[in-house]
């Protein structure tokens, strides 16, 4: 394998240092004759891995000004299935959750065929923010069957549930299958998420299996589109 070109070099030390935190949103960056003598390098090669970080969403210029940190977003792979906490984690973000309802209803037809259930058969109903440094990036609507999850509780949904499923209950979560469409935000949801009505928000349903075959959640996410984005890894 090749050695890895210098502007490469000089990209992903920038990239470490945001995900590190010790640059972050609205930081000014070295100039490019700083970067030149810091790294040993041309000009012209430190002026590529700049342009590559603007391009890829890492940075912004401001003219006159210099180059700034970008408000990074944060990357959800579809091709994976990993939840918010584990998301949060990965980045070095705080993460928390904010329950807003937690009842018991019964559920509908729509809930109903997605969790494989009668309809009028008692589900878990939650609404709950999710935090990554404090900043409401994901508002969820969760219906759970309570015929698998006879004790479930508040406080289980206020940190991680496919960690309790997994670590707790010795379940394996086997895949899920998901849809994801843009939309503006709807009153209640630009409330929870502290944006304007009708700013774009990335819906999602999701619906996810045990190994036994089973599903155990139906869920509708809106996430902060100013906050996320999703990747897509295709092989042909």
């Amino acid at each position: 394998m090749g050695k890895t070109p210098v502007y490469q070099v000089i990209e992903n030390d920038i990239k470490e240092k945001i995900k590190k935190g010790e640059l972050n949103h609205g930081d000014m960056i070295h100039s490019e004759n700083e970067l030149k003598d810091m790294y040993s390098v041309s000009r012209m090669t430190v002026r590529q891995a700049l342009n590559n970080l603007v391009n890829e969403g890492y940075l912004y210029r401001h003219k006159g000004k210099g180059t700034f940190v970008n408000n990074i977003k944060i990357e959800k792979k579809m091709q994976g299935l990993i939840g918010f906490t584990e998301e949060m984690r990965r980045m070095n973000k705080k993460v928390r959750s904010r329950i807003l309802t937690f009842e018991q209803i019964s559920a509908d037809d729509e809930v109903a065929s997605k969790l494989f259930l009668e309809t009028g058969e008692e589900v878990y109903f939650i609404e709950r923010i999710r935090y990554g440094d404090d900043i409401p990036v994901l508002f969820e609507r969760l219906y759970i069957p309570k015929r698998i999850f006879k004790d479930m509780n508040q406080k289980i949904m206020e940190s991680s549930f496919y960690e309790y499923i997994e670590n707790t209950l010795n379940i394996k979560i086997s895949h899920c299958v998901q849809t994801l469409e843009a939309k503006a935000a709807n009153p209640r949801v630009a409330e929870m998420l502290e944006i304007q009505k009708a700013s774009p928000v990335l819906y999602m349903t999701r619906n996810t299996f045990l190994d036994r075959g089973f599903p155990f959640e139906y869920v509708k996410a809106y996430y902060r589109a100013d906050q996320y984005r999703f990747i897509q890894h295709s092989v042909r």
